[in-house]
């Protein structure tokens, strides 16, 4: 009965991962999440009965270790995977040109958000791995998955016109360099560790259609963008496709591996 850990799980990937999860009844999922209310009337919408929520905020260690806790008397010690999902987006600076920062104001705001995105995208998966180490160690599986995006690449930005997304961008690729470092660290205890991009995924719906005309507008920028790697791109997909997608790489992690940043695909195409 393997244990998965969620970091991050109240909406978009990471409830679809308690969701996708949930499914094989031998697995014990486990969603850690900063306000609990919410996703437990989510589940018991989508009458997923076996999955536990422990409250845990990304920002706040001391709270992530007490979730470890509380996940050891539920998995009896042993965490076999442990996912850390949540991050913050920094929606007020989503079109800021680094060029642009050129004035207090401007420069304030990138400095908050820059700081708001290393401690909860940085910080926040070292806080976590740190808490759950323990508990990883005494699992033959040892797997740890910090959720990166292909916005890390810097290869891409020139070809995609992605000269925005400072904060996000700039620290998702610091996730990706913790990443290798806590691989580097336990490469020798046989702990495994991924940065894996989800790909393009429309994450807080199903589909455009059920998201409001202004988000409409930036997928489609978005996807004008990206079409230019991947000139068949149809738009995100759904976090379900992703998740399932994800956990096939996830399965296929392998020591020598360890510290990769790959694809939901295992490779570097991003959407």
């Amino acid at each position: 009965m393997p244990t998965w850990v969620i970091v991050g799980a109240s909406r978009g990937i990471g409830y679809q991962y308690l969701k996708t999860l949930s499914s094989e009844p031998s697995n014990t999922v486990i969603g850690i999440a900063r306000t609990i209310a919410p996703v437990e009337a989510n589940l018991a919408k989508d009458n997923l009965q076996n999955v536990h929520i422990i409250p845990g905020d990304l920002t706040d260690s001391a709270s992530l270790y007490a979730a470890a806790e509380k996940v050891s008397s539920i998995a009896n010690g042993t965490v076999d995977y442990l996912v850390v999902n949540g991050a913050h987006v920094s929606i007020s600076t989503l079109g800021l040109l680094p060029g642009a920062c050129t004035d207090s104001a401007t420069e304030a705001l990138l400095l908050s958000e820059l700081d708001i995105c290393m401690r909860t995208n940085v910080m926040g998966a070292l806080y976590s791995i740190n808490a759950f180490m323990r508990l990883l160690l005494k699992s033959d599986v040892k797997k740890v998955v910090c959720i990166s995006s292909g916005a890390a690449d810097t290869e891409i930005y020139d070809k995609c016109d992605m000269k925005d997304q400072l904060p996000y961008c700039m620290s998702k690729a610091a996730l990706n360099v913790l990443v290798a470092k806590f691989a580097a660290q336990y490469r020798g205890e046989g702990v495994k560790f991924l940065a894996l991009s989800p790909g393009y995924v429309l994450s807080i719906a199903e589909s455009l259609d059920q998201m409001p005309p202004q988000l409409v507008e930036i997928f489609d920028k978005l996807t004008e963008g990206f079409k230019k790697i991947n000139p068949d791109l149809k738009g995100p997909v759904s976090p379900k496709e992703s998740v399932g997608q994800q956990l096939k790489v996830i399965e296929n992690l392998t020591l020598e591996h360890s510290g990769e940043f790959l694809s939901h695909l295992g490779n570097k195409q991003w959407v």
